[in-house]
């Protein structure tokens, strides 16, 4: 078995965050997040997507 990687693999889109106001390309190997079936690109992308805010404790509303 070759211990070769397969460089052209590491360019291969595999789909595009699942965040709509970003929709980036993710590529083969590239760290995401998974929520249900879909991938998010961020950090900052998953928490637009799933639509946390932030807030000051005891100043914002509920």
């Amino acid at each position: 078995m070759s211990r070769v990687l397969n460089l052209a693999a590491e360019d291969e889109v595999l789909d595009y965050c699942a965040n709509e106001t970003c929709g980036k390309e993710i590529y083969f190997g590239q760290l995401v997040t998974k929520i249900g079936h879909e991938l998010v690109c961020s950090g900052k992308c998953l928490v637009e997507k799933i639509g946390a805010v932030t807030i000051i404790a005891g100043k914002g509303g509920v």
